[in-house]
């Protein structure tokens, strides 16, 4: 069975489609393109945005979307791309002893209550971030389906022209926007108890 790289490389060369054009047209990176081709998850960003790519990828090249996502499901192994935290290195004889370290991590805490009470805080009166990674603004393309993908704080509502669009433990979405003809005005917003909104406009055409 072709890999889902092998299978999007083959259509898209069927189609006499340069991979230059075809991330023109999707507002995708040529390299992160090309990294799909070539099964590379190593130089592509978190799988939700991945599945986004695939959506509009596999959708573009006239391909079954869900086998398509069905193929990443099977390759992908999220345990094999772990952000690891640093290893702390000590020289000989530099070694900390009990009594600095409990010091150090009382310290430490007492800091990170304080900086978490004040975090909360601020978090109730200001508004909630929100990030859209793609589409990119002024916006014209020829498919009629369109991914929406961005990041917000994972504590926020979302909606995409007033339809909930769920966000994951990380603050991510991913959401398939269908397009008319012509001028397509999408109001992303994003929404916290008690707090301002955050309303972020794209404005997309579709020409046939």
């Amino acid at each position: 069975m072709a890999t889902l790289g092998e299978l999007l490389s083959s259509q898209r060369k069927a189609k006499r489609i340069p991979l230059k054009r075809a991330a023109r047209q999707l507002s995708i990176k040529k390299q992160h393109l090309q990294a799909l081709e070539e099964s590379d998850w190593s130089v592509l960003p978190e799988s939700a945005f991945i599945r986004g790519f695939i959506k509009n990828y596999s959708t573009y090249l006239g391909l079954d979307e869900k086998h398509a996502l069905a193929l990443f499901r099977r390759e992908y192994d999220e345990a094999k791309y772990p952000q690891k935290p640093p290893i702390r290195q000590y020289k000989k004889g530099l070694m900390p002893t009990t009594t600095k370290i409990i010091n150090s991590t009382f310290t430490v805490a007492v800091i990170i209550f304080i900086a978490y009470l004040v975090i909360q805080y601020l978090s109730i009166l200001s508004a909630p971030e929100l990030k859209v990674a793609s589409p990119p603004d002024d916006f014209t393309t020829s498919v009629p389906i369109v991914v929406i993908s961005g990041q917000t704080e994972k504590e926020s509502q979302l909606a995409i022209n007033g339809q909930f669009v769920p966000v994951d433990p990380q603050g991510n979405f991913s959401y398939e926007h269908k397009l008319k003809d012509g001028q397509n005005i999408i109001e992303i917003i994003a929404s916290k108890r008690l707090s301002p909104k955050t309303k972020v406009t794209k404005i997309i055409r579709l020409t046939r």
